[in-house]
């Protein structure tokens, strides 16, 4: 990269950041794994950087496959045990902080119920706000794909106790 591509990489780095951790830390299953998610995709992007004409999609696209093959890596080797619970970082735009803090835990439970693809679309789609196409676009499947997995997943979630709320319709006119 010469030094006008290296300020252009910086630069995005700098402004698509925050975003794109937020999003590495809805598909990973703790915030250590979405640290080294986001880092990775970091330096995947600065190695094809000249060559990408997207960069926010490409990063979309390279997070769901290293959390792919990290899942797959992980589901060969025993399980591990984890000794202390570390406390969850909340989503500093959700607009209640205390509503945040305790829906967090559970959010985190359902997301993790999840497979793999199921938890994509429902991060890119719901909680990135992208259209069924761009999640499409981004994870390289179809829309309908896109419109079944979001629903079987909406469908997984609503059976969390702790997610009912989201879930519940409240009409005054019933």
């Amino acid at each position: 990269m010469d030094r006008r591509q290296t300020r252009a990489f910086e630069q995005f780095a700098a402004e698509s950041g925050a975003e794109l951790l937020r999003i590495a830390t809805l598909l990973s299953p703790d915030a250590h794994t979405a640290e080294d998610v986001y880092q990775e995709t970091l330096q995947r992007l600065a190695a094809h950087w000249s060559r990408v004409d997207n960069p926010k999609a490409f990063c979309r696209r390279v997070m769901h496959n290293i959390v792919v093959d990290w899942s797959r890596a992980a589901a060969r080797r025993p399980r591990e045990l984890r000794l202390v619970e570390s406390g969850e970082r909340i989503d500093p735009r959700w607009a209640d902080g205390h509503d945040a803090v305790e829906l967090w835990p559970s959010l985190r439970t359902a997301l993790d119920s999840l497979t793999v693809q199921q938890r994509t679309v429902l991060v890119l789609r719901y909680l990135d706000d992208r259209s069924e196409a761009e999640v499409a676009s981004i994870l390289g499947i179809s829309v309908g794909t896109v419109k079944s997995t979001s629903s079987r997943a909406v469908a997984h979630l609503r059976e969390f106790p702790g997610l009912a709320a989201i879930f519940t319709t409240t009409d005054s006119t019933l």
